[in-house]
């Protein structure tokens, strides 16, 4: 786990498995190839008990995701109740009433945090944007209801674990036989993501969202991510 991004820094880390990604990967493979030879359920599963620890140590591997998310609320919160926003001195209320995937580009780029997360932070904040809100296209943050507020930030934690987890598969992307195959492999595994990430995380924002601080919306992502972590564990 890269130091930058362990959300318990003052935790020590207990040493590594060898090997600990090659039972994932496997199955993985496996599941991206078709046919029921196994399963992407399978995989999370050794992902969350092995590959990444348990649910006591993968959680944390995410805390920048936990920052960005809750400055993403932050930010359309002040530009919703005061009509103006900065972040590092960038006065941010320009944007409202610009086109979406301006907008979207804006933001990803603002809160995309300065280090090697910095990639996989933005592209799922852009995506994110762009997916939770398909009908908006001109950015009104005092018009975005609450259930949009959640879907944005369950469809970011969805983009980002499936990038997290697909670049840790590595070559097992390569099993499919067919382009169509990899294509319908990708849906299917992140539709399965958004599952967990929208089971464990619209409730605990439904319930205070509209009150909740920027460091309890942070809490409350970290709290979500704990129960995905606790309920992959238990997949075979």
């Amino acid at each position: 786990m890269p130091a930058y991004a362990d959300a318990n820094p003052e935790q020590p880390l207990p040493p590594p498995e060898g090997q600990r990604f090659r039972g994932f990967r496997t199955e993985f493979g496996r599941a991206v190839a078709g046919g029921g030879a196994g399963s992407f359920a399978a995989a999370l599963g050794k992902y969350a008990r092995v590959a990444t620890g348990g649910a006591s140590i993968g959680p944390r591997r995410f805390g920048p995701a936990y920052s960005a998310g809750g400055a993403l609320v932050d930010l359309i919160g002040k530009l919703s109740s005061e009509g103006t926003a900065e972040i590092d001195g960038t006065d941010l209320s320009v944007l409202i009433g610009q086109p979406l995937e301006q907008v979207a580009e804006q933001i990803a780029e603002l809160l995309a945090p300065d280090n090697a997360d910095h990639d996989l932070i933005r592209s799922a904040i852009l995506d994110a944007i762009v997916e939770a809100l398909p009908d908006v296209e001109f950015f009104e943050p005092a018009a975005l209801s609450p259930d949009q507020i959640i879907s944005l930030l369950v469809e970011f934690h969805a983009q980002l674990l499936f990038r997290e987890i697909t670049n840790d598969a590595g070559e097992a992307w390569n099993k499919a036989e067919a382009p169509e195959r990899t294509i319908e492999a990708e849906t299917e595994f992140l539709d399965l993501i958004r599952a967990s990430v929208d089971k464990h995380l619209s409730p605990v924002l439904a319930e205070g969202l509209g009150k909740a601080s920027r460091e309890e919306i942070e809490a409350m992502q970290r709290r979500a991510v704990d129960a995905i972590w606790a309920e992959w564990s238990t997949q075979e």
